[in-house]
């Protein structure tokens, strides 16, 4: 074997083995797809066809409970100063993480609403103010139709209170705490148009879950009384663990060298005091400050009704950091397979039935160079495969289309370099020559047909969304792998073969007797 030929055969061999310990082997090997994967498949199944969860979400800018509480004393000191009786005040519409439409003011008759809409005492706007919060709110009144004598006030928070990339920031936020979690790595995608993200999880199943580990803000933060006195903005570590003491699941936690010294300020300051532990609105616990806490580590008791996987996911929210805009879900859809187990078994064997066709039909036609090209399918087959795991590509129905398309087209360039090599033959050229002539012919038409539809491929990937990028994803790297095994692999392996025995090699395309 010539010099060249010797390391460009053992690269491919190369390829072809990380291939296999990459791709093959993390399916029998829990410990390999642990070490590559986190215990996940290499090559990610779809919604489609292994189900899973599709949540939408958009910017959620009701208010919450604390803050309508706290705004009730404004509202009646507003109206009562206009001579109207002091009406009771409710909250308005269904709970949902805690956030509510607004309040319901219940006047004495539909005279005193009419006097408190005409005055307009309810301003528009206004700011909430508790300990180190400030909230900006937009007021809207509406009087209901079906009782007279109630005045409902819309409250929304002012979009100006949260960044403006606030959705963008909330994108890699969710992402990321899903990927801590363990659980599926996420498709996330933002629609700007119409201030949406669309999360899919495969292979997720409970609702609750998702929704919990998505939409919760994840915000930490310390009460004294009802009123926050410190965020967890400066956390810089939280984990899951048991006291050894108690047996019971804790989170310790650290901050950093301003949250360090705000944490001990506090702590030293109220000394007796309960500093209450919140997630969001979620009370962790309330323990009492025996002491200053020095050094702004600290652990959070959740008591003997919780679970060490509650404390993980607590300690995943609160270390992937606070949403910067609360989200609200739009539509939440449970998502079962498309196939069925018994019809992606047929589907299978379809495939195998339509790959022995193909390989009978390029070794019947071509002999050895077919063989060789079967070859250098499987390494194509390889490659794609091991491309998707490195990038965690997930494959869906349109793109196992896109993958069994570009298995044609990887064909369909053998053949084609097959027919020109047979074309240069009976020019009268000798077999290493007509090697040289056939790939060097066919790499144009080769070129110009896979970059058309290349082309395609990158205008859908990047347009398209959902299972249509799933179709250009798988094609575009097909396509890719394709071209580099029609034109490197099956020539490296070729003239290899022909370096041997170039006679018995080209016996079917010379159609006689040919020189080396």
């Amino acid at each position: 074997m010539r010099k060249d030929l010797r390391w460009k055969f053992w690269a491919t061999i190369f390829l072809v083995f990380l291939c296999v310990i990459f791709v093959v082997l993390p399916y029998y090997n829990p410990n390999l797809k642990n070490l590559f994967f986190k215990g996940q498949d290499p090559v990610r199944q779809g919604l489609d066809l292994q189900g899973g969860i599709e949540v939408i979400l958009t910017p959620d800018y009701r208010v919450e409970r604390r803050v309508l509480i706290g705004v009730m004393d404004e509202l009646r000191t507003a109206v009562t100063g206009i001579d109207v009786t002091s009406p009771t005040i409710r909250l308005l519409g269904r709970a949902e993480q805690n956030r509510y439409e607004g309040l319901e003011l219940v006047f004495a008759s539909a005279e005193e609403v009419e006097r408190v809409l005409r005055a307009g005492v309810i301003r528009p706007e206004m700011t909430w103010r508790s300990g180190a919060e400030e909230k900006k709110l937009k007021l809207r009144t509406e009087a209901s139709t079906e009782k007279p004598e109630v005045l409902k006030v819309f409250f929304s928070e002012d979009p100006r209170n949260f960044p403006k990339d606030a959705l963008s920031q909330a994108r890699i936020i969710i992402k990321n705490r899903i990927d801590a979690s363990g659980l599926s790595e996420p498709a996330v995608w933002l629609d700007e148009a119409n201030q949406r993200l669309q999360i899919q999880l495969p292979g997720i199943t409970s609702q609750e879950e998702a929704e919990r580990l998505i939409r919760t803000t994840g915000r930490l933060n310390f009460r004294l009384g009802n009123r926050i006195v410190m965020f967890g903005t400066d956390l810089t570590d939280a984990r899951p663990g048991i006291d050894q003491r108690e047996g019971v699941p804790v989170i310790h936690f650290k901050f950093g060298r301003v949250g360090a010294r705000q944490f001990e300020e506090i702590t030293r300051d109220h000394v007796g005091e309960v500093l209450a532990i919140y997630l969001d609105e979620e009370l962790l616990m309330e323990p009492v400050i025996n002491e200053p806490i020095l050094g702004g580590e600290g652990q959070i008791t959740l008591g003997r009704g919780a679970t060490l996987k509650e404390a993980q996911e607590y300690a995943v929210l609160m270390k992937s950091g606070a949403l910067p805009v609360s989200l609200r879900t739009v539509q939440i859809t449970q998502i079962a397979p498309t196939l069925g187990s018994e019809i992606v078994r047929q589907s299978l064997l379809a495939a195998g039935i339509g790959l022995c066709l193909v390989f009978l039909f390029m070794v019947g036609f071509y002999g050895i160079p077919g063989l060789l090209a079967n070859a250098a399918l499987i390494v194509y087959g390889l490659l794609v495969l091991g491309i998707m795991a490195l990038f965690r590509g997930g494959l869906t129905l349109p793109g196992v289309a896109g993958f069994i398309l570009s298995i044609g087209m990887a064909v369909d360039a053998n053949i084609l370099i097959f027919e020109r090599i047979k074309d240069e033959i009976w020019n009268g050229k000798t077999i290493r020559a007509a090697l040289v002539g056939g790939f060097d012919r066919a790499f144009t038409a080769i070129l110009d047909a896979n970059v058309t539809t290349l082309i395609v491929a990158l205008v859908l990937l990047i347009l398209g969304t959902g299972t249509v990028r799933g179709f250009a994803v798988t094609l575009t790297i097909g396509i890719l792998a394709s071209m580099f095994t029609a034109l490197v692999v099956t020539r490296i392996f070729m003239e290899i073969v022909v370096d041997r025995n170039p006679e018995k090699t080209f016996k079917r395309l010379g159609g006689g007797e040919v020189q080396a």
